[in-house]
Parts: structure tokens; C-alpha cells; sequence
């Protein structure tokens, strides 16, 4: 079971896609916020802080790469995993370059989605109806000595 307010941060251009995720990850018991663009993001995580944040790469105003760099520049989100989510070639390298502790490829299945967001969040969530489940494995990235 998800610990009580477990905050994850669904950032994508897309509505459909941004929906469909934040809907999967909230049904699973996470308390979720979106944004439209990195720009959002920042803005919502002064008064927000989420455990996870879910990034499409490719956006207008503030990519998830410049998204990161400016996140990971302030100490207090600075070490909130990010989970990549892209169609966008040269997903993995992209996923190495903005630092992030895992990639999903679209299109993914939801179940697979809701369990990455667990791990890096570090909780269990509670697993998907059927129905929901939407193809392509997680990538969880190897992370550099401290």
C-alpha cells in the first residue's frame, strides 16, 4: 500500500497522454499534479514537491531536458527521480544526458508504468484492473557512485 500523499508530477504536452497517465497513477493511489511544460513543472514544485516526476522530453516553452538541468540546479529537488517517458529517438542516451533513474518508451503499458513509478518512489502501489492496461518494458538506468 502507497504511504499517505506519495506525490507524483506528470509532465507532458500531450492532454491524451498526460491524462492516461496521471488517471493510471492516481487509480493506483498516488496523489498526482500535472503540467504541460517544464515551465509548469517548476512552477508547481515551489509549493509542491512530488516524490516522482513523469517527463515527456519533447515539449514547447521548457523541454524535459532543460526541465532538468534547471531542476537538478535547486538542492531541494534536486534528488527527485525522474521517470522519462518518450517516443523520441535516442530515447535511452537522451534518458542518461537529463539524469534520469528510468525510461519507459511509448507506447508502454500502464502496469508496467505504476510499477516504476513505485520503485522510485519507493513504495507498493496497488496493482492495475485489467482494463487499464494500455506496450514496452521499463528501462530502469544504473546510477553513478555518490
Amino acid at each position: 500500500m502507497l504511504p499517505q500523499h506519495t506525490r507524483v508530477l506528470v509532465v507532458d504536452d500531450e492532454p491524451t497522454i498526460r491524462n492516461l497517465i496521471a488517471d493510471a497513477l492516481r487509480e493506483a493511489g498516488f496523489d498526482i499534479e500535472t503540467a504541460a511544460n517544464g515551465v509548469e513543472a517548476l512552477k508547481l514544485m515551489q509549493e509542491w514537491l512530488p516524490a516522482v516526476v513523469v517527463l515527456d522530453l519533447m515539449m514547447p516553452r521548457l523541454d524535459g531536458t532543460g526541465f532538468t538541468e534547471l531542476m537538478r540546479l535547486n538542492p531541494r529537488y534536486a534528488s527527485v527521480p525522474v521517470l522519462l517517458v518518450t517516443a523520441a529517438y535516442g530515447a535511452l542516451e537522451a534518458a542518461e544526458q537529463v539524469g534520469a533513474r528510468a525510461l519507459l518508451s511509448k507506447p508502454f503499458e500502464l502496469d508496467h508504468l505504476v510499477d516504476t513509478v513505485s520503485q522510485l518512489a519507493g513504495t507498493t502501489a496497488v496493482p492495475l484492473p485489467p482494463q487499464l492496461d494500455a506496450t514496452c518494458s521499463p528501462v530502469i538506468l544504473p546510477q553513478p557512485e555518490p
